[in-house]
């Protein structure tokens, strides 16, 4: 995320296990570990530009820049 932040690509975290937030822990006591799946996957994924008024330029960026990355 960092990397793509400093190119002018901001991304989002994409997914965020239900079970993880506050209002679960707290009723019914969920913690780290229930699903490990799920949690190496929210670690991993990121939501990347996706919008109406994207340009083919600003796909083109996206693409070269995560390309530059691996």
């Amino acid at each position: 995320m960092r990397e793509l932040r400093e190119q002018g690509i901001g991304t989002q975290v994409l997914y965020i296990p239900v079970y993880l937030q506050p209002w679960y822990q707290k009723t019914y006591g969920y913690t780290q570990g229930k699903c490990p799946n799920a949690e190496a996957y929210y670690l991993k994924a990121l939501s990347l530009p996706l919008y109406p008024a994207m340009t083919d330029e600003d796909v083109e960026k996206v693409i070269i820049t995560i390309r530059s990355l691996g």
